[in-house]
């Protein structure tokens, strides 16, 4: 049986079908039964070879796998699903998103809240929003819990969980001196919202420059002695040290580089990334060479890609299938350029990029705009483009590399 013929039949067997209503209502050993299934549906079709993947492969953050970090409304997580398919459903050979039903199997029964009740309601929609790319073979769930013997347990898995481990106890320190003087943290009950947390700083780090974090019942000691308080209660720095609220903006930044590092050294995958922000961070524990090559592929390769906004994916899949030679012929020479990357400085760069690689992106342009010619002229539904910048930023295992800004063009 197929991945969505499987994975959809659960889901009309769960509820009667009525997904959300369920979902909502479902006891919490019901609830996490469930997300197990899916979990172990998406673990049993994509099985993922244990060696470095040459293709043009990626592992997505949270965002781009439309998760909850950095905004859990629904027309953000949209956004940012969509910036996902414009790069996938053209350049990607295969991209693998963030796999909520996993993290709540792993989270275990005992451990669910009401979020993660929104969070397997969201997984499923995202599905369906992804179900041509999934079908064709492009989108993959990713997988952190992997199954090792006892000995590659503690020759591979154990080796690389506490370089993790250090590098995410170096990164909280140098984030949390990074914005202890910058964020401002205030604790309020709304009307009929209940108990929240209102976190300003900067754009980078927090979505608009603001987030607001709902909390759920168990209240920490903490937060019950604010109800106390008069509101709103602006908390000291002192407060935010001692209990550590700043934890609340930074450990989802070090889980999402924490799960794209366990999964490209595994699988051979490069890191995808809308969030310059997360790609500095994820610099500051490399050596200057390192930083060095990054600058230089930066500054040399950084470029524009012809992208295409549709509600219907399948009709961007037609333009793929199209002029399939011509998106293979720039993924094979964007990806021989950076598994063979020395030290070159930045003139080196740019003029690979202007003899290899430039040539194919403006045969891509040329092909993308006969395209929506076309488009325009054959559908019948109307179809609207726009110029909204939307950056893309790859991070490969031997360095960091934005090599994607695209235009996204909106309906």
């Amino acid at each position: 049986m197929e991945f969505t013929d499987e994975f959809e039949t659960a889901l009309d067997l769960w509820g009667d079908g009525k997904i959300v209503e369920s979902v909502a209502s479902a006891g919490v050993e019901d609830l996490f039964e469930f997300a197990e299934t899916l979990a172990l549906i998406t673990r049993l079709h994509f099985k993922q070879e244990q060696k470095p993947n040459e293709n043009f492969s990626f592992i997505a953050n949270s965002s781009l796998s439309g998760g909850r970090h950095p905004c859990s409304y629904f027309d953000c997580r949209e956004k940012k699903l969509n910036q996902l398919v414009t790069f996938a459903s053209l350049y990607a050979d295969e991209v693998y998103i963030q796999n909520p039903f996993e993290d709540i199997l792993l989270k275990g029964a005992d451990s669910l809240v009401e979020a993660d009740r929104e969070e397997l309601v969201h997984g499923i929609l995202n599905y369906y929003h992804l179900k041509p790319l999934i079908e064709k073979g492009i989108i993959k769930y990713a997988q952190n819990m992997v199954s090792l013997c006892e000995h590659h347990s503690e020759v591979l898995a154990k080796p690389l969980s506490e370089e993790i481990a250090k590098k995410e106890e170096r990164l909280y320190e140098i984030l949390h001196e990074h914005l202890i003087d910058q964020c401002s943290i205030t604790f309020d009950i709304g009307g009929g919202v209940g108990p929240f947390l209102k976190i300003t700083g900067p754009d980078g780090f927090i979505d608009h420059g603001e987030m607001y974090l709902h909390l759920y019942d168990p209240l920490p000691d903490y937060i019950e002695s604010l109800n106390n308080k008069k509101l709103p209660y602006k908390t000291s720095n002192d407060e935010i040290i001692k209990e550590e609220i700043l934890s609340l903006v930074i450990s989802p930044i070090l889980r999402d580089l924490s799960n794209q590092e366990w999964h490209t050294n595994f699988y051979g995958t490069s890191y995808l990334c809308d969030n310059p922000t997360q790609i500095t961070i994820a610099s500051k524990i490399n050596s200057e060479a390192y930083l060095a090559n990054s600058a230089a592929f930066e500054k040399g390769m950084s470029h524009y890609l012809p992208a295409i906004y549709s509600k219907n994916i399948k009709t961007i899949m037609t333009l793929r299938d199209q002029e399939e030679e011509s998106f293979a012929v720039y993924r094979d020479k964007i990806n021989k350029i950076m598994r063979e990357v020395k030290n070159w400085s930045n003139e080196e760069v740019s003029e690979m990029f202007r003899d290899q690689i430039l040539p194919e992106i403006n045969i891509i342009d040329k092909k993308v705009k006969d395209w929506k010619h076309k488009t325009r002229e054959s559908l019948k539904e109307k179809v609207l483009f726009g110029t909204q910048e939307s950056r893309i930023f790859i991070m490969m295992p031997c360095g960091i590399r934005p090599v994607y800004q695209g235009l996204v063009y909106r309906q």
